[in-house]
Protein backbone atom coordinates (compact mmCIF):
# COMPACT_ATOMS: atom_id res chain seq x y z
CA UNK A 1 0.00 0.00 0.00
CA UNK A 2 1.36 3.29 -1.15
CA UNK A 3 0.11 6.84 0.27
CA UNK A 4 -0.62 8.59 -3.29
CA UNK A 5 -1.33 11.91 -4.87
CA UNK A 6 -4.80 11.38 -6.84
CA UNK A 7 -4.97 9.37 -10.34
CA UNK A 8 -3.06 11.21 -12.86
CA UNK A 9 0.18 9.32 -13.85
CA UNK A 10 3.34 10.59 -14.44
CA UNK A 11 4.09 10.49 -17.84
CA UNK A 12 1.77 9.97 -21.01
CA UNK A 13 -0.43 7.60 -21.88
CA UNK A 14 -2.71 7.68 -19.03
CA UNK A 15 -2.97 5.23 -16.08
CA UNK A 16 -2.55 2.15 -17.88
CA UNK A 17 -0.79 1.85 -21.07
CA UNK A 18 -1.99 -0.78 -23.23
CA UNK A 19 0.09 -2.13 -26.06
CA UNK A 20 0.55 -5.64 -28.00
CA UNK A 21 4.42 -6.18 -28.37
CA UNK A 22 3.76 -9.63 -30.72
CA UNK A 23 0.51 -11.33 -31.86
CA UNK A 24 -1.62 -12.93 -29.70
CA UNK A 25 -0.20 -10.79 -26.08
CA UNK A 26 -1.83 -8.21 -24.86
CA UNK A 27 0.46 -6.16 -22.05
CA UNK A 28 -0.82 -4.04 -19.72
CA UNK A 29 1.58 -1.71 -17.59
CA UNK A 30 0.39 0.39 -14.57
CA UNK A 31 1.41 3.60 -15.24
CA UNK A 32 1.67 5.82 -11.80
CA UNK A 33 5.24 5.29 -10.96
CA UNK A 34 5.54 8.15 -8.92
CA UNK A 35 3.03 6.42 -6.86
CA UNK A 36 4.60 3.27 -6.99
CA UNK A 37 1.83 2.26 -9.35
CA UNK A 38 -0.77 1.59 -6.06
CA UNK A 39 -4.03 1.46 -7.20
CA UNK A 40 -6.37 4.45 -7.20
CA UNK A 41 -9.50 4.40 -8.57
CA UNK A 42 -8.64 5.78 -12.06
CA UNK A 43 -6.44 2.87 -12.21
CA UNK A 44 -8.35 0.37 -10.74
CA UNK A 45 -10.84 1.03 -13.34
CA UNK A 46 -9.21 1.40 -16.21
CA UNK A 47 -7.18 -2.25 -15.36
CA UNK A 48 -10.58 -4.14 -14.71
CA UNK A 49 -12.18 -2.36 -17.91
CA UNK A 50 -8.87 -3.64 -20.33
CA UNK A 51 -9.06 -7.18 -18.53
CA UNK A 52 -13.36 -7.17 -19.26
CA UNK A 53 -12.17 -6.19 -22.51
CA UNK A 54 -9.91 -9.28 -23.07
CA UNK A 55 -11.94 -11.72 -22.42
CA UNK A 56 -13.86 -11.61 -25.90
CA UNK A 57 -10.73 -10.45 -28.08
CA UNK A 58 -9.40 -13.10 -29.74
CA UNK A 59 -6.11 -11.38 -30.34
CA UNK A 60 -5.07 -11.31 -26.82
CA UNK A 61 -4.33 -15.21 -26.45
CA UNK A 62 -1.98 -13.99 -23.16
CA UNK A 63 -2.23 -11.41 -20.68
CA UNK A 64 1.13 -9.79 -19.35
CA UNK A 65 0.56 -7.36 -16.33
CA UNK A 66 3.23 -5.21 -15.35
CA UNK A 67 4.36 -2.27 -13.95
CA UNK A 68 6.20 1.10 -14.88
CA UNK A 69 9.09 2.68 -12.72
CA UNK A 70 10.81 0.99 -10.00
CA UNK A 71 7.37 -0.92 -8.89
CA UNK A 72 4.95 -4.06 -9.65
CA UNK A 73 2.25 -2.04 -7.34
CA UNK A 74 2.44 -0.79 -3.72
CA UNK A 75 -1.23 -1.97 -3.28
CA UNK A 76 -4.19 0.10 -2.59
CA UNK A 77 -3.50 3.84 -2.75
CA UNK A 78 -4.00 4.90 1.27
CA UNK A 79 -3.47 8.73 -0.42
CA UNK A 80 -7.47 8.43 -1.57
CA UNK A 81 -8.05 7.67 2.36
CA UNK A 82 -11.96 8.28 2.00
CA UNK A 83 -12.65 5.96 -0.80
CA UNK A 84 -10.22 3.39 0.81
CA UNK A 85 -12.43 3.44 4.17
CA UNK A 86 -15.46 3.60 2.42
CA UNK A 87 -14.68 0.96 0.10
CA UNK A 88 -16.24 1.63 -3.69
CA UNK A 89 -19.80 2.50 -2.89
CA UNK A 90 -20.11 5.37 -5.75
CA UNK A 91 -21.56 3.78 -8.83
CA UNK A 92 -19.24 3.81 -11.65
CA UNK A 93 -19.33 2.83 -15.18
CA UNK A 94 -17.38 -0.53 -14.88
CA UNK A 95 -18.25 -1.24 -11.38
CA UNK A 96 -21.62 -0.40 -11.25
CA UNK A 97 -23.30 -0.36 -7.59
CA UNK A 98 -21.02 -2.21 -5.58
CA UNK A 99 -19.10 -2.31 -1.93
CA UNK A 100 -16.62 -3.94 -3.78
CA UNK A 101 -12.88 -2.43 -3.90
CA UNK A 102 -11.86 -2.33 -7.09
CA UNK A 103 -9.06 -4.27 -6.36
CA UNK A 104 -10.89 -7.38 -5.62
CA UNK A 105 -12.78 -7.54 -9.11
CA UNK A 106 -9.24 -7.14 -10.65
CA UNK A 107 -7.95 -10.33 -8.67
CA UNK A 108 -11.11 -12.36 -9.83
CA UNK A 109 -10.48 -11.23 -13.30
CA UNK A 110 -7.23 -12.11 -13.62
CA UNK A 111 -7.81 -15.77 -12.05
CA UNK A 112 -11.12 -16.38 -14.14
CA UNK A 113 -9.50 -15.12 -17.71
CA UNK A 114 -10.16 -17.04 -20.25
CA UNK A 115 -6.20 -17.04 -21.15
CA UNK A 116 -2.98 -17.35 -18.88
CA UNK A 117 -2.31 -13.92 -17.24
CA UNK A 118 1.63 -13.55 -16.73
CA UNK A 119 2.79 -11.35 -13.83
CA UNK A 120 6.13 -9.61 -15.01
CA UNK A 121 6.76 -8.39 -11.44
CA UNK A 122 9.68 -5.89 -12.05
CA UNK A 123 9.99 -4.29 -8.67
CA UNK A 124 8.05 -4.38 -4.90
CA UNK A 125 4.81 -5.65 -4.73
CA UNK A 126 3.00 -5.07 -1.09
CA UNK A 127 -1.03 -5.65 -0.29
CA UNK A 128 -3.46 -5.38 -2.84
CA UNK A 129 -0.02 -5.38 -5.18
CA UNK A 130 1.24 -9.13 -3.82
CA UNK A 131 -2.50 -10.67 -4.43
CA UNK A 132 -2.38 -9.28 -7.75
CA UNK A 133 0.73 -10.91 -8.72
CA UNK A 134 0.02 -14.27 -7.19
CA UNK A 135 -3.97 -13.87 -8.77
CA UNK A 136 -1.63 -14.44 -11.99
CA UNK A 137 -0.92 -18.25 -13.64
CA UNK A 138 2.76 -17.64 -13.85
CA UNK A 139 4.78 -15.15 -12.12
CA UNK A 140 8.30 -13.79 -13.78
CA UNK A 141 10.08 -11.35 -11.49
CA UNK A 142 13.33 -9.00 -11.38
CA UNK A 143 15.82 -10.00 -9.19
CA UNK A 144 14.92 -6.47 -7.26
CA UNK A 145 11.52 -7.48 -6.89
CA UNK A 146 10.77 -7.36 -3.38
CA UNK A 147 7.26 -8.48 -2.40
CA UNK A 148 4.96 -9.47 0.69
CA UNK A 149 2.13 -7.49 2.98
CA UNK A 150 3.12 -5.36 4.74
CA UNK A 151 -0.34 -4.78 6.09
CA UNK A 152 -0.22 -4.86 9.57
CA UNK A 153 2.19 -2.01 9.23
CA UNK A 154 -1.12 -0.18 8.92
CA UNK A 155 -3.38 -1.83 10.85
CA UNK A 156 -5.05 -3.30 8.25
CA UNK A 157 -5.79 -6.79 7.32
CA UNK A 158 -5.46 -8.51 3.78
CA UNK A 159 -3.08 -11.17 1.86
CA UNK A 160 -4.98 -14.10 3.33
CA UNK A 161 -6.48 -15.63 -0.04
CA UNK A 162 -4.27 -15.78 -3.58
CA UNK A 163 -0.82 -15.58 -1.13
CA UNK A 164 -2.22 -17.97 0.90
CA UNK A 165 -2.87 -20.31 -2.07
CA UNK A 166 0.46 -20.45 -2.83
CA UNK A 167 2.57 -20.64 0.45
CA UNK A 168 -0.56 -22.18 2.27
CA UNK A 169 -1.90 -20.18 5.68
CA UNK A 170 0.65 -20.49 8.04
CA UNK A 171 3.49 -19.00 5.35
CA UNK A 172 1.19 -16.09 4.94
CA UNK A 173 0.50 -15.64 7.80
CA UNK A 174 4.32 -15.20 8.97
CA UNK A 175 4.82 -12.66 5.89
CA UNK A 176 1.96 -11.00 7.16
CA UNK A 177 3.19 -10.70 10.57
CA UNK A 178 6.37 -9.55 9.95
CA UNK A 179 5.32 -6.26 8.02
CA UNK A 180 8.25 -6.83 5.61
CA UNK A 181 8.73 -7.90 2.16
CA UNK A 182 10.51 -11.02 0.85
CA UNK A 183 13.97 -10.86 -1.33
CA UNK A 184 13.20 -12.17 -4.66
CA UNK A 185 15.26 -15.51 -3.97
CA UNK A 186 13.18 -16.30 -1.55
CA UNK A 187 10.07 -15.74 -3.21
CA UNK A 188 11.36 -17.85 -5.67
CA UNK A 189 12.03 -20.27 -3.32
CA UNK A 190 8.23 -20.84 -1.66
CA UNK A 191 6.96 -20.66 -5.11
CA UNK A 192 5.98 -17.17 -5.32
CA UNK A 193 7.90 -16.53 -8.05
CA UNK A 194 7.81 -18.67 -10.99
CA UNK A 195 11.08 -17.74 -12.14
CA UNK A 196 13.71 -14.47 -11.11
CA UNK A 197 15.71 -12.81 -13.86
CA UNK A 198 18.14 -10.16 -13.71
CA UNK A 199 16.24 -6.80 -14.11
CA UNK A 200 17.66 -5.67 -17.43
CA UNK A 201 15.95 -9.10 -18.73
CA UNK A 202 12.29 -9.55 -17.35
CA UNK A 203 10.58 -7.74 -20.42
CA UNK A 204 12.61 -10.19 -22.77
CA UNK A 205 12.14 -13.23 -20.55
CA UNK A 206 8.16 -12.58 -19.71
CA UNK A 207 7.31 -11.64 -23.91
CA UNK A 208 9.23 -14.81 -24.76
CA UNK A 209 6.83 -17.12 -21.89
CA UNK A 210 4.27 -14.97 -23.58
CA UNK A 211 4.79 -15.75 -27.15
CA UNK A 212 5.44 -19.58 -25.83
CA UNK A 213 1.74 -19.66 -24.31
CA UNK A 214 0.15 -17.56 -27.11
CA UNK A 215 1.07 -20.46 -29.56
CA UNK A 216 -0.32 -23.05 -27.54
CA UNK A 217 -3.67 -24.27 -26.84
CA UNK A 218 -4.86 -21.24 -25.34
CA UNK A 219 -8.52 -22.72 -25.58
CA UNK A 220 -7.63 -25.26 -23.14
CA UNK A 221 -5.89 -23.10 -21.05
CA UNK A 222 -8.90 -21.54 -19.96
CA UNK A 223 -10.94 -24.63 -19.31
CA UNK A 224 -8.29 -25.57 -17.23
CA UNK A 225 -7.82 -22.88 -15.25
CA UNK A 226 -11.93 -23.06 -14.97
CA UNK A 227 -11.32 -26.45 -14.18
CA UNK A 228 -8.76 -25.95 -11.56
CA UNK A 229 -10.98 -22.95 -9.38
CA UNK A 230 -13.68 -25.41 -9.30
CA UNK A 231 -11.46 -28.73 -7.86
CA UNK A 232 -9.81 -26.16 -5.40
CA UNK A 233 -10.86 -27.69 -1.95
CA UNK A 234 -12.84 -30.24 -2.88
CA UNK A 235 -13.39 -33.60 -1.74
CA UNK A 236 -11.57 -36.09 -4.14
CA UNK A 237 -14.38 -38.18 -5.12
CA UNK A 238 -16.30 -34.91 -6.64
CA UNK A 239 -13.01 -33.68 -7.48
CA UNK A 240 -12.01 -36.21 -9.66
CA UNK A 241 -16.02 -36.47 -11.67
CA UNK A 242 -15.07 -32.65 -12.42
CA UNK A 243 -12.01 -32.93 -13.67
CA UNK A 244 -13.55 -35.84 -16.01
CA UNK A 245 -16.07 -33.43 -16.94
CA UNK A 246 -14.27 -30.97 -18.05
CA UNK A 247 -11.80 -33.93 -19.74
CA UNK A 248 -14.59 -34.80 -21.94
CA UNK A 249 -15.46 -31.38 -22.59
CA UNK A 250 -12.63 -30.45 -23.80
CA UNK A 251 -11.88 -33.19 -25.97
CA UNK A 252 -16.06 -32.65 -27.31
CA UNK A 253 -15.19 -28.52 -27.57
CA UNK A 254 -11.34 -27.84 -28.46
CA UNK A 255 -10.45 -27.68 -31.79
CA UNK A 256 -6.82 -27.75 -30.67
CA UNK A 257 -7.46 -30.91 -29.15
CA UNK A 258 -8.11 -33.19 -32.11
CA UNK A 259 -4.70 -31.27 -33.75
CA UNK A 260 -2.65 -32.15 -31.10
CA UNK A 261 -3.78 -36.10 -30.95
CA UNK A 262 -3.48 -35.65 -34.96
CA UNK A 263 0.44 -34.07 -34.35
CA UNK A 264 1.24 -36.61 -31.77
CA UNK A 265 0.63 -39.55 -34.15
CA UNK A 266 1.94 -37.97 -36.85
CA UNK A 267 5.16 -37.30 -34.78
CA UNK A 268 4.67 -33.58 -36.05
CA UNK A 269 4.74 -30.03 -33.66
CA UNK A 270 1.05 -29.58 -33.46
CA UNK A 271 -0.13 -25.74 -35.19
CA UNK A 272 -2.75 -24.23 -32.52
CA UNK A 273 -4.90 -22.00 -33.23
CA UNK A 274 -6.31 -21.09 -29.42
CA UNK A 275 -9.90 -22.54 -30.47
Amino acid sequence: MTHGQGSTASGTGGVLLVSRPAPGVLWLTMNRPAQRNALDRALGEELLRALERAETDPRARVVVLTGAGSAFCGGDDLGAVDEHIAGERRHSPVLGDTADPVYLRIVEAIVTAPQPVIAAVNGPAAGAGTELACAADLRIASGTARIGSCLVNVAQTGTAVMLARIVGAAKATEIYLSGGLLDAADAERLGIYTRVVPPEDLRDAALAEARRLAAGPTRAIGLYKQLRERVYGQPLEQALRVQNGFHIRTNREVHDAVEGARAFVEKRDPEFTGR
